[in-house]
């Protein structure tokens, strides 16, 4: 994850990564969750085996929000109460990857912070957020086809802000926060990868994410206590 952040373009870092090369079949994840490698290491604690050790899911019978199977490593997600879990930032990137299938201006608007998503915009040479959106779309239909429709979400890696891999994304969205003038509300700081096991439909078809485009790269800030798009 860390070589694909640092090769993200400014503007791409603060939205989604799509692979610059279609034909090319390579993921940093290439479907293999990093659970694969923890049986390796013997008897280590739980909190300090790597990410993916631990994978949860919430599905649509198991949670109302949910419409499309979310997986993640319930360690990095959830808070610290286990019979009450926060589940708000995952149902941020489920929201995301839904709003992207169906092309929903509205509700992809709805998940970034107010006037973050328009400076950022404006900075990078879009007319408007729509246009920015419908970009978007169109580059997503280009290498999973024009009636895709990613069905389940695998929340590949999660690093926090201390992170080396992380810090060239942070650094950017952090500067567009400052802009508008929130940089002080901020009390979490992740960026996910949708990779992995994420698979989509197209054709009647179901295929890996990652076989036909790079992984999706977000940031999740939260943001006077409530999870945001960055």
């Amino acid at each position: 994850m860390k070589k694909i952040l640092c090769c993200i373009m400014a503007f791409l870092m603060t939205a989604v990564m799509v692979s610059c090369d279609k034909e090319n079949n390579d993921s940093s994840t290439s479907g293999n969750q990093l659970v694969s490698d923890a049986g390796n290491i013997g008897n280590i604690k739980e909190e300090d085996m790597p990410y993916g050790s631990t994978m949860h899911e919430l599905s649509e019978s198991s949670d109302d929000h949910i419409k499309y199977t979310i997986c993640f490593d319930k360690r990095y997600f959830g808070g610290d109460d286990e019979n009450n879990p926060d589940y708000s930032e995952v149902y941020a990137v489920h929201d995301y990857i839904s709003a992207l299938n169906a092309n929903d201006h509205d509700t992809i608007r709805s998940l970034y912070y107010n006037n973050y998503l328009e400076t950022v915009c404006q900075d990078n040479g879009y007319s408007d957020v729509n246009s920015y959106i419908d970009t978007l779309y169109n580059n997503t239909t280009a290498y999973l086809g024009d009636d895709f429709e990613i069905d389940y979400i695998d929340i590949s890696d999660c690093l926090g802000a201390e992170s080396a891999g992380a810090s060239s994304y942070i650094k950017i969205v952090d500067s567009y926060l400052e802009k508008i003038g929130v940089s002080d509300k901020v009390t979490s700081k992740k960026v996910v990868e949708v990779g992995g096991y994420t698979c989509y439909t197209s054709g009647g078809n179901t295929y890996q994410l990652t076989n036909h485009m790079e992984t999706i790269i977000l940031g999740i800030y939260v943001i006077d206590g409530k999870p945001y798009i960055t």
